[in-house]
């Protein structure tokens, strides 16, 4: 065993997938696949499954604030309201 070794060190992890995205960021899958569609989040294929890097994810929540700070919030849905009530 290398004199290193320590099994309780975790390596991170260098993809995502879709889940792990929606749960570290607290978006919709929704939200998630707009954002995809629109070249915001940066992912890629492995087989029939799509990733992101955990830094193109901190670049796509970095892209979100910086829309915000300026005043131009990105909204990926808008809201559909209920037309049946007056």
């Amino acid at each position: 065993m290398a004199k290193d070794f320590d099994p309780s060190h975790r390596i991170p992890p260098l993809k995502w997938s879709l889940a792990q995205i929606r749960e570290a960021t607290g978006e919709s899958m929704q939200v998630i696949f707009d954002a995809i569609r629109l070249g915001h989040l940066d992912t890629f294929l492995c087989g029939r499954r799509r990733f992101a890097r955990p830094e193109a994810v901190a670049r796509w929540i970095d892209f979100l604030e910086a829309r915000s700070k300026a005043g131009h919030p990105v909204v990926y849905r808008a809201r559909q309201y209920d037309h049946e009530r007056g």
